[in-house]
């Protein structure tokens, strides 16, 4: 069976010019738990889509890190370079990109891209008898001019497997 599940955040209220590789994420730094703890064993991420609420015509590229536990994942800072470590790459499920199209019109834009067709394959690490969720790290791609209010974040992923 296929399920779905979203993580949201809000970035800082700022329009700090984004560079490649670095992380894009809320004033606390948080990594994204996409799929909870002790929902699957095992499976395969089929699909990711990412949507990002902007009053301009930017159009980002992003990269989604998909890891299966968050424990070794190196703190993050907005806007800062994001650097894998070498544990946080043994815990590393795969990756997705996007390319956001825009919708909308002024003052009720949005931008996001959805990957249809993902087959990556999963195996949850096990930390006291419950397997690990699912976790992300989203980094821009390229410059990326962000809109300076706040700006909300969405990112999905389907998974397909039994659940625990």
């Amino acid at each position: 069976m296929i399920r779905k599940f979203t993580a949201s955040f809000v970035r800082p209220s700022n329009g700090t010019v984004y560079t490649a590789g670095d992380a894009v994420c809320n004033a606390a730094g948080a990594v994204l738990t996409l799929v909870p703890a002790g929902t699957f064993k095992e499976g395969r991420i089929v699909g990711a889509k990412l949507s990002v609420s902007i009053d301009s015509v930017v159009t980002p590229t992003f990269q989604l890190f998909l890891f299966s536990d968050d424990a070794n994942i190196p703190a993050l800072t907005d806007n800062a370079a994001f650097a894998m470590t070498a544990a946080a790459e043994d815990d590393l499920i795969g990756y997705t990109t996007f390319t956001l199209e825009l919708t909308g019109t002024s003052g009720g834009m949005m931008t996001w891209d959805s990957n249809a067709g993902l087959l990556i394959p999963f195996e949850q690490k096990i930390v006291s008898g419950v397997p690990q969720g699912i976790y992300g790290v989203l980094t821009a791609t390229d410059a990326y001019n962000p809109y300076s209010p706040s700006t909300t974040v969405d990112v999905t992923v389907y998974v397909e497997g039994e659940l625990e």
